[in-house]
């Protein structure tokens, strides 16, 4: 029997998610924030679904090693930072591409 795969999110995931959504619904309306959320999530669905589909992020140094980089449909400016797991994939950031990634990615939960 095969093993379903799954989408983990890190509690930081789960913040960014939450911080851009209320980013969203604040400067441009409920709508626009929910469309974000629903935008992630299929991102999430995809990346579940052929995991290896984003490109490697290029961050050599442990624990970095491995991770990619995904994009959220309609969003082109949010980038989904993710590994690759056996049982699926781990959502390690959500963040805007204008962040210092790796500063953003080393910062203490």
């Amino acid at each position: 029997m095969a093993t379903e795969r799954a989408v983990h999110q890190t509690g930081r995931a789960a913040s960014d998610l939450v911080a851009l959504a209320d980013y969203f619904a604040e400067r441009a309306g409920v709508q626009l924030a929910l469309r974000f959320l629903d935008a992630a999530e299929r991102a999430f669905e995809q990346l579940r679904d052929a995991p290896r589909i984003g490109a490697l992020l290029g961050l050599d140094e442990l624990p970095y090693e491995g991770m990619r980089r995904w994009h959220v449909d309609g969003f082109p400016h949010l980038l989904i930072v993710y590994r690759v797991l056996s049982d699926g994939v781990e959502v390690v950031r959500v963040l805007h591409t204008a962040r210092d990634l790796p500063a953003a990615l080393r910062a203490a939960p």
